[in-house]
Parts: C-alpha cells; sequence; structure tokens
C-alpha cells in the first residue's frame, strides 16, 4: 500500500498513533495509510490497495460505501459500525469501523479500524496498569501503618522477657518476638521495591531468563523440564538487572508450585520464550518494539475465583503463600514502563512479561 505524498506530507504525525488510520478518497480508494494501519492491512489488503475498501470486507460492504458517501458529502459527523476483514490464509478479522469527514476542506474521508480483540485487550491492559497503581498505594499505606506499632510491640516483649523469672513464661515473649520479625520481613517485602534507587544498566533478557533457570532447577532438580525458546536477536535494553531477575524468578516460582502434582508426576515443563512485538501500547504510550517474555506452565490453571485480583497483594491459594510474588513482580515490571498480563486454562497458563525496547 503506497501512500499519496501530499497526504503523508500532511498528515506525517498521524503515524505517531497506535490506531490504525486510513484516508480514502470519494471512490473509496486508499490514499494514506499510518503505519499501524499497514501493519493491520498487511494480510488483508496485498495487491489490492487499488480497490475500494468495501472490496476489502467479508460483511457490511454496503455499509462502508455508504458510509463514505455520507461523509464526503458532510451528512453525518461519523458512522461506526462492525465488520469483518479479509485476510488471506487466514480467517476473518472482526473489526470496529470509523468513518468520519476530514473537516478540512478536503475531500479525503477519514476510516479509524480498532481490532475487536485488541480493544479488548487495550482495555484490560489500562485495566491491569490502574489496579497495580491501586495496589502500590494500598502496600505502601499498610506497611507503613503495620510497622511502627510492630517495632512497639516486640520492644515490649523484649523488655518483658527481662523481666519473667520463668522459662516457660519467656517462650510465650520467644514467640512474641519471633512472630514480630516474620511479620518484620513481610512488611520489608512489601517496601522493596520502593526503597532501593534502580541502578540501571545494559540487560540481556536471555542472561536474566538463564539465571532464573538456574536458581529454580536448584529448587527442582527432578520432574520439572525446562524448554527455552530464545529469539537471540532481541537486543540489550536499558534496566534494572536485579530487579528483572526476581520479577522473573517470582512468575517461574509461581507456576513452579502451581505444577507440584505434575512435578510428582515427573511431567512438568516450564518454557521460557522470548520474541519481539512491534507497534505496542503500553500505558497509553506507543512503542516501536517491545519484549515478550512468555512464561509458561503445563499446570492446573489459575482458578477462576481469582483471575480478576491474581496481581493483588495477599491473594494466594497456596498453604504458606503470601500472596506477594505474582504483586511484586508486576511492580517490578511497571517500573520499567512494562506490564504482565497473562491467558489461563487447565494445562496452559501464560504470564506474558512486556517491556518496551524502543
Amino acid at each position: 500500500m503506497s501512500p499519496n505524498n501530499s497526504y503523508a506530507h500532511r498528515y506525517s504525525g498521524i503515524d505517531l498513533l497506535s490506531t490504525a488510520v486510513l484516508m480514502v478518497d470519494p471512490n473509496g480508494v486508499a490514499q494514506y495509510a499510518n503505519s499501524a494501519a499497514q501493519e493491520l492491512l498487511l494480510h488483508a489488503v496485498r495487491g489490492q490497495a487499488v480497490m475500494p475498501v468495501w472490496e476489502w470486507l467479508e460483511d457490511a460492504a454496503d455499509t462502508m460505501s455508504q458510509a463514505i458517501a455520507a461523509a464526503c458529502a458532510q451528512r453525518s459527523q461519523s458512522t461506526r459500525f462492525e465488520a469483518s476483514l479479509k485476510r488471506f490464509e487466514d480467517d476473518p478479522l472482526r473489526v470496529l469501523v470509523m468513518v468520519s469527514p476530514m473537516n478540512d476542506n478536503s475531500s479525503g474521508v477519514l476510516i479509524e479500524w480498532f481490532p475487536v480483540e485488541k480493544q479488548t485487550q487495550q482495555e484490560r491492559e489500562e485495566k491491569l496498569v490502574g489496579q497495580a497503581m491501586s495496589n502500590k498505594e494500598l502496600i505502601r499505606g499498610l506497611a507503613h501503618e503495620i510497622k511502627n506499632p510492630l517495632g512497639g510491640i516486640r520492644g515490649a516483649a523484649q523488655l518483658l522477657q527481662m523481666e519473667l523469672g520463668t522459662p516457660d513464661l519467656r517462650e510465650y515473649t520467644q514467640v512474641i518476638i519471633q512472630e514480630a520479625d516474620r511479620l518484620q520481613q513481610l512488611v520489608d517485602r512489601l517496601l522493596a521495591p520502593h526503597r532501593r534507587a534502580a541502578v540501571v544498566t545494559d540487560v540481556n533478557i536471555h542472561e536474566v531468563c538463564e539465571r532464573v533457570r538456574s536458581l529454580i532447577l536448584v529448587e527442582y532438580p527432578k520432574g520439572l523440564r525446562f524448554v527455552r525458546d530464545y529469539d537471540t536477536s532481541i537486543p540489550e535494553f536499558r534496566g534494572d538487572r536485579e530487579q528483572l531477575i526476581q520479577a522473573v524468578l517470582n512468575v517461574a516460582q509461581n507456576a513452579a508450585q502451581a505444577m507440584q502434582q505434575r512435578i510428582a508426576n515427573d511431567d512438568a515443563v516450564l518454557t521460557f520464550r522470548t520474541r519481539v512485538t512491534r507497534q505496542k501500547t503500553l500505558g497509553k504510550v506507543r512503542h516501536k518494539l517491545a519484549l515478550e517474555l512468555h512464561v509458561i506452565d503445563n499446570g492446573p490453571g489459575i482458578p477462576e475465583d481469582i483471575r480478576d485480583r491474581v496481581f493483588s497483594p495477599l491473594v494466594t491459594r497456596r498453604d504458606g503463600g503470601t500472596g506477594l510474588g505474582l504483586t511484586l513482580a508486576q511492580t517490578y515490571v511497571q517500573q520499567h514502563q512494562g506490564l504482565i498480563e497473562f491467558e489461563t486454562e487447565a494445562g496452559h497458563t501464560d504470564f506474558k512479561i512486556l517491556i518496551p525496547l524502543g
């Protein structure tokens, strides 16, 4: 799809949008497509760019034609409808289409394309970002509220222990001190991401993965098979290596713990897969390149009743678990302007760590 040079120069700023934008003439023939539109339409248009856009649709061709005519005649501010976009060697893609007049004294028509699945994904990502921000404030506030009286409880128990002469009674004060120390460690973990200044260096994601892999195999030397599916062309990026190791380790440990039964049966599989995705929007910011690190397990899947809260603090189904691993992992990744999302079903859970590369 070769853009009309006059359109490309006049509307070059539109190329920065993550939304797929196409400009057509009154006959419905494409004159300009931004980068997002070119990527979306690559497998649909091919050599048909000179055909009216309604010919690209599996259905709603008449609706598209009428919407363009109405926009040219300025009879409509915008027309919005769903349609199925034809694709070669693949199933049609369901898209939300918005057709609007240019309103700049030109005869062109602006068409915006929103893949329905992508729209849902963006809404899910925005929800995760909002949830993580709320969790961050909750954790910091809660940790500070706990920390102050905790020190007083421990100090009082120590003074009481010094006054007690009976060893049996001192055992009770020892329990108080030990439990206070345990809670202090929990508070320290909650505050850890916000205490240490980031140490930014060049990070090789595969070195991070290999470090995590070695740590997991020490903990689970038998019954767990690792699969490494790396794209070795992924460039280094700036980040805090230790934070990323901890984030990936938390996700991998969570996966391994979910596969305890499979580990016992000697058929647990944990996969690390790295890929590069293009034109990715994270936190409402569009990035030309982003890293995708998939941590995939063949465990039982995440219970449906906690899927919406899996990154919230203190949410766990494991005996003895603190429910902080995934919360802290999400925090560390978000400090790299990234995001963790997941898909799960019985026998397959895929945590995807996304970090911008540029």
